[in-house]
């Protein structure tokens, strides 16, 4: 088995993990705090990536401003979704979300000028119809 797929898999199996956690979170904290307290949890991992990369830390300003913008977009959009599973089924909310590569397919064609085969389109538009079956 090719080792993308391996962390494709363990990827899947840790935000599965991720998701029902932060549903059992959202019973004891409102969705700022919710993503404040995980906030914590993702430094205290950092720290390990530090110790693991011995505190060398490559220089690159252009890298460093588009890993800041992901990661502010990213917490932005958790806290909407912290705001979400506080109201609705987890379940739901969680397929929903993860419907979020339509909108990276859709940016990847426009501005990095990617482009997909009719079967990934299919794909995509399946995907949509899920996600509008999902919503109810």
């Amino acid at each position: 088995m090719k080792p993308w797929v391996v962390y494709s898999f363990l990827t899947l199996l840790g935000w599965g993990v991720w998701g029902v956690f932060s549903k059992l979170a959202s019973n004891y904290s409102r969705p700022r705090q919710t993503l404040l307290f995980q906030a914590v949890g993702v430094m205290a991992f950092a720290l390990l990536v530090l110790v693991l990369e011995r505190f060398q830390i490559q220089r690159s300003p252009v890298g460093f401003g588009w890993s800041f913008a992901a990661g502010f977009v990213n917490f932005v959009g958790f806290l909407f979704f912290f705001a979400a599973i506080e109201k609705g089924k987890v379940s739901t909310i969680i397929a929903l979300s993860s419907l979020y590569p339509v909108v990276t397919i859709l940016l990847s064609i426009l501005f990095l000028h990617e482009k997909i085969t009719v079967r990934e389109g299919t794909g995509i538009v399946l995907a949509l119809a899920a996600g509008f079956l999902l919503a109810g």
